[in-house]
């Protein structure tokens, strides 16, 4: 009888598979444990490579933008200023055409003004001869009814100036002033009283208003030699 072979102390050859396997265990356990030989640097400087770039494209972009806000302000501000300019000359002219609108205003009264008076003082270059057609038939011995058509003819007339504001100056026997009365003639008197004082009027005398329309022609007294 034969006896059994003991069990052989040697293990059969691993297979190539088995020692692929192992390896990449090795390979695994070395980078778990922090063996430098699995740290890739090409890939780490790519990452920081891609990192800086990233922050360099976005510093960047926010100084680009910062630059176009700063310009848009620049422009908001160039804006701001034409239309402070325009809104300033706009004023100007309204008040230059305010100041020509005036003088303009018064132009037109003072000529207006001035023609009225000329019509008015033509006016009474007509009183004058109505009032001297009157004094005649006062003192000629005509026809009562015909002097009455005079008299209520120069009232009307003196009404109807009046409307216009013309009022009578009277002058006889106030004390003469060149502004106000026109000489005609100078008449000696031996009264002190007279002289200095017109004793006779040849034309009333009228204004308008507070203004002197056409001064009385007089005749006033003087000393006598």
């Amino acid at each position: 009888m034969s006896s059994a072979n003991p069990p052989s102390s040697e293990q059969p050859d691993a297979t190539p598979a088995q020692v692929s396997a192992s390896a990449d265990d090795a390979a695994a356990g070395d980078g778990a444990s922090g063996d430098p030989a699995g740290f890739d640097a090409v890939a780490a400087a790519a990452e920081l490579d891609e990192f800086l770039a990233d922050a360099s494209a976005a510093g960047a972009g926010e100084a680009a933008s910062a630059e176009y806000v700063a310009e848009l302000e620049a422009d908001v501000e160039a804006l701001n200023a034409l239309v402070e300019k325009k809104d300033a000359r706009i004023q100007a002219l309204e008040d230059e055409s305010e100041v020509v609108r005036g003088r303009l205003e018064r132009e037109a009264d003072k000529q207006l003004e001035l023609r009225t008076r000329k019509l008015l003082t033509g006016f009474l270059d007509v009183l004058d001869d109505l009032e001297r057609a009157l004094t005649s038939a006062r003192e000629v011995d005509h026809n009562p009814d015909v002097v009455a058509g005079v008299e209520l003819v120069h009232k009307r007339f003196l009404a109807k100036l009046g409307e216009f504001g013309v009022t009578h100056v009277p002058a006889l026997g106030c004390a003469f002033d060149p502004e106000q009365h026109e000489a005609m003639a100078a008449v000696p008197s031996t009264d002190p009283e007279q002289v200095g004082k017109i004793i006779g009027v040849m034309r009333e005398g009228y204004a308008i208003g507070d203004e002197l329309l056409r001064p009385a022609g007089v005749a006033v007294g003087q000393a006598a030699k």
